[in-house]
């Protein structure tokens, strides 16, 4: 079955005062007994230097300065983002992500900021839900945490490239199969 995995790196946590940086998705065919990545995209976004949250910025490790040097301007990036979606007919393939609702909502500010339609498909799936549900059912040990490093230490997927949007949508594909194994 086909998914779109996204994720996004931000300038901090609320998609009303920050802004997204890039914006990752990884197309593929997954099931419980292969993962398949068929397309990618990384689209990076220009942003001016305001409402920077120090600590987001230190965790993904993005300087503004040299990221801007090859970023976008913001209303490009949706276009990209659609593009991405038209090229690879995806209007109607469901979205894959960790807290993907932090995604959608920094995707959803970024579009609208841009008075654009973002083609993305509105059904999705979250493993960080999926995760908790396999802790609520004693599927996995209830005490381990629902981050996306520690799902991915559970399954002892590689997380060393994490907070890169597309290198996360990576992981976060591995991190879905793995779950629909013990679905």
């Amino acid at each position: 079955m086909k998914r779109l995995f996204i994720d996004t790196e931000t300038t901090g946590l609320s998609p009303r005062f920050n802004r997204t940086l890039t914006v990752g998705m990884v197309l593929a065919d997954v099931e419980k007994d292969f993962l398949n990545i068929l397309e990618e995209g990384h689209v990076f976004i220009k942003t001016k230097p305001r409402n920077l949250n120090p600590e987001a910025m230190k965790i993904h490790g993005i300087d503004l300065v040299e990221h801007n040097k090859v970023a976008m301007d913001p209303q490009e990036a949706c276009l990209e983002v659609n593009r991405f979606v038209d090229d690879n007919d995806l209007g109607q393939t469901p979205l894959v992500g960790h807290n993907i609702s932090f995604d959608r909502g920094f995707l959803n500010a970024l579009f609208d900021s841009q008075e654009k339609l973002c083609k993305l498909h509105s059904e999705h799936e979250d493993t960080m839900h999926m995760w908790n549900k396999l802790k609520r059912r004693e599927v996995v040990p209830s005490t381990l945490r629902s981050t996306l490093m520690s799902v991915s230490d559970f399954f002892d997927i590689d997380y060393t490239k994490a907070h890169d949007a597309l290198a996360d949508c990576h992981i976060t594909a591995r991190v879905y199969r793995e779950i629909l194994k013990l679905s």
